[in-house]
């Protein structure tokens, strides 16, 4: 019988609509390169990127405005109070 795991730290999830075309792997470099993200997941469908970050941010510029500043495009974000995982 599988294990699931409870991990109960919060961080938020941004769905992704780049504007700019371009490598996939350059603006996923870009994305990582924002001081609270976590992950990136190059996705396909209506958006191209799920990107993870820590929610509490002590930094004066949001997460969001990092983003568009890396892609371009907008995102929506919502908030992951805890996940389940197989062990």
């Amino acid at each position: 019988m599988d294990k699931i795991a409870k991990n109960s730290r919060a961080y938020s999830l941004f769905f992704v609509r780049p504007q700019r075309q371009g490598n996939l792997h350059d603006s996923a470099k870009r994305l990582m390169g924002i001081k609270r993200v976590r992950q990136v997941l190059v996705t396909e469908g209506e958006y191209g990127f799920v990107v993870m970050a820590d929610s509490l941010l002590e930094d004066s510029m949001p997460v969001s405005d990092s983003i568009s500043r890396a892609v371009g495009g907008r995102s929506s974000a919502a908030v992951c109070h805890c996940h389940y995982r197989r062990r």
